[in-house]
């Protein structure tokens, strides 16, 4: 999942690895510094409309498809984009900025999900003053008279 953030987003993978984290915490998924495997709970086989706004804003997270199902597509609502993903199908997306959900699945479907949450980048703005890309973005040099 790494390799693949590495090819499709380097400055964002080059930035989830560039700085250190507190003590006592590691990066548990390669480059992405939390992993959840969303498997029972509330209903895997289909999830509601939603943004992760925990999530880190402007970095991608990393959803794999897995088990023996049908259905279950994704649909990144933002977009306009509806994916059929079969087991062992990979998408990287902003999750915390489109919104998505997933069509209902039938047969056993899980996804492992693999993220950075937006406090860590608040942590290496005051460790390193890290500046996000996103709060200079829109702005423009130029004055208007």
């Amino acid at each position: 999942m790494s390799g693949l953030l590495g090819q499709v987003a380097p400055g964002v993978f080059k930035q989830f690895q560039t700085y250190s984290l507190p003590e006592g915490l590691e990066r548990l998924c390669g480059a992405w510094l939390g992993c959840v495997v969303n498997k029972g709970g509330n209903d895997p086989n289909q999830t509601n409309i939603h943004r992760d706004a925990s999530e880190a804003l402007y970095g991608y997270s990393c959803l794999i498809s897995c088990g023996d199902y049908t259905g279950g597509e994704l649909i990144l609502y933002d977009l306009e984009i509806v994916l059929e993903l079969k087991a062992g199908d990979v998408i990287l997306f902003p999750d915390a900025v489109i919104h998505h959900s997933n069509n209902a699945a039938e047969g056993d479907r899980c996804s492992v999900v693999a993220f950075t949450q937006e406090n860590v980048y608040n942590y290496w703005n005051r460790e390193y003053n890290m500046v996000l890309r996103r709060k200079t973005r829109g702005k423009s040099s130029l004055k208007v008279k």
